[in-house]
């Protein structure tokens, strides 16, 4: 009797944990069409890889002169993050555009910044610090156990993301309808606003920027080549 209980609470466990790990991204290559004030300026490339605990992450940006007016035109990141007790931790940025390309390396609680193989900035804080990618992969894998306030290193300097939250969140794109939740914050005078498709395992399938109350930038999904 005693076996057949701790069997059943085994089979529990493992059920929970294996429904957990499928709600998670683990494979992803999705494409988006990116606008400058509602025209269309050139696109974007999501890329997730997972391999055991081990994630890599990446965005590419492909867009023509009006995407660069939003520095856009050329613009790749790629986070490498590791899975610790269900806890993402960065563990590399990298930053490549048409002007300046940089490392970010993740100890602990510090952030090396190497840029021409010399360390240019040390930052130190007693929380983690994220990068804006590594940022998304956790919205989207963590939701809706987050917290408010997030460290992310933008741009080489740390900033605090103040986010507010809100479910049951429905839009449309090219006649196709996705709900889910979305995240906001401010970024100086700035309001960037990100939804996610529940239907999808939390993908981000929309972006905008807003600018004085206009919409300055706007990335919405296109195509999902992968999804599991």
């Amino acid at each position: 009797m005693i076996v057949k209980k701790f069997l059943i609470i085994l089979l529990i466990i493992f059920c929970q944990n294996t429904n957990a790990e499928s709600k998670h991204i683990k494979n992803l290559e999705a494409s988006y069409i990116f606008y400058y004030k509602n025209t269309q300026a050139g696109t974007m490339t999501l890329k997730i890889q997972t391999e055991n605990s081990k994630i890599r992450i990446s965005t590419l940006y492909d867009g023509n002169f009006l995407a660069e007016l939003a520095n856009r035109g050329y613009r790749e990141e790629t986070a490498y993050v590791e899975i610790k007790e269900n806890t993402i931790y960065p563990l590399k940025y990298i930053y490549k555009d048409t002007n300046e390309s940089y490392e970010a390396i993740f100890k602990n609680n510090t952030v090396e910044i190497i840029s021409d193989k010399k360390i240019k900035k040390v930052i130190n804080y007693n929380e983690i610090i994220y990068d804006p990618i590594s940022l998304l992969l956790l919205l989207m894998r963590d939701y809706p156990n987050l917290d408010i306030k997030y460290n992310v290193l933008s741009k080489k300097n740390l900033k605090i993301y103040d986010y507010i939250f809100k479910k049951n969140i429905s839009i449309r794109i090219k006649e196709l309808d996705y709900n889910g939740f979305s995240a906001e914050y401010r970024s100086g005078n700035k309001t960037n606003i990100i939804f996610f498709s529940k239907n999808h395992k939390n993908l981000m399938v929309s972006t905008r920027i807003m600018k004085k109350g206009k919409e300055k930038i706007r990335i919405e999904l296109s195509k999902i080549k992968i999804l599991n």
